[in-house]
């Protein structure tokens, strides 16, 4: 299964979780937002990448793995070859070299 969208199903579950235990859910409604845009890990830093990852639950020792998946070169050339992103835009934070 690709990674984005279990990331996307993570954050559901601990959306529906924290709704259940009363406890504020604010964050994870954010996040659903961000989570829009299929280039989003693309276009913020690692450490913005980390906060998400973990208040979608996953565990700190799968961070650095989760976040590599999420921004592998394969999966920039897919979101470029769909348009998600342009190869040249200038807010992209991670990029690779030109494809061709």
């Amino acid at each position: 299964m690709d990674e984005f969208k279990v990331v996307e199903i993570m954050n559901e579950t601990m959306l529906e979780l924290l709704k259940e235990k009363n406890q504020n859910f604010n964050i994870n409604l954010k996040i659903r937002e961000f989570l829009k845009d299929e280039a989003f890990f693309f276009k913020i830093d690692k450490i913005n990448a980390y906060k998400i990852l973990t208040n979608v639950g996953v565990k700190q020792g799968q961070l650095e793995s989760v976040y590599k998946k999420l921004i592998s070169p394969d999966i920039f050339y897919n979101l470029i070859y769909k348009g998600k992103i342009n190869e040249d835009d200038n807010n992209l934070v991670v990029k690779y070299k030109k494809y061709r």
